[in-house]
């Protein structure tokens, strides 16, 4: 929980200074970049926490692997965070401030499960449907669970709407099971 708040705090520090400065769509793209590479690399991820590394060789690596990928701005702060020691927390980082981003651009992350993959027309309805609950950007995460049998389970931050065939057939056998019915003759 203490290692989320202070990502947390550092994430926005770098993207306040960086909208002040006018620089959050690059500094969007380096959080995106070092998101990657840190998640790709567990070596580096390990390098990074480990405390019998010292400061300065880590500083050497990430100079080394990031050189000039990523802004001025955006090196600087890689910079602190080493000299504060706090370089463990880059992947911390990059995952809090890519959440601050989408709340300050006012995007939503959404998943959709569906039986078979989306074509493009139910995707549409998909998405209209997400427009009546969030007006703004929406980035659609699509899985495929032949076991809804159909229809389609959309979540959306702690919304979820469950329009499966699944949860269907549960209902009506859970109906029918809770009232005694009487055959009529």
């Amino acid at each position: 929980m203490a290692v989320a708040r202070v990502a947390s705090r550092y994430a926005k520090a770098l993207l306040s200074l960086a909208e002040e400065r006018g620089e959050l769509d690059a500094v969007a793209q380096d959080l995106t970049t070092l998101e990657q590479v840190v998640e790709g690399n567990r070596e580096l991820e390990l390098m990074l926490q480990s405390p019998l590394v010292k400061a300065d060789k880590k500083q050497a690596v990430l100079d080394a692997v990031f050189g000039s990928h990523l802004s001025p701005l955006t090196q600087s702060y890689l910079r602190i965070l080493v000299q504060k020691g706090r370089e463990g927390l880059i992947k911390d980082l990059t995952t809090e401030g890519n959440n601050q981003l989408r709340v300050m651009r006012n995007i939503q992350e959404a998943s959709v499960t569906t039986a078979v993959p989306l074509d493009d027309a139910l995707r549409a309805k998909v998405l209209a449907q997400v427009a009546k609950i969030h007006q703004g950007q929406v980035e659609l995460t699509e899985h495929v669970d032949a076991n809804i049998l159909g229809g389609y389970i959309l979540q959306m931050g702690d919304r979820m709407i469950d329009a499966s065939v699944k949860r269907q057939i549960r209902a009506l056998g859970r109906e029918l099971t809770e009232h005694d019915y009487e055959p009529e003759f």
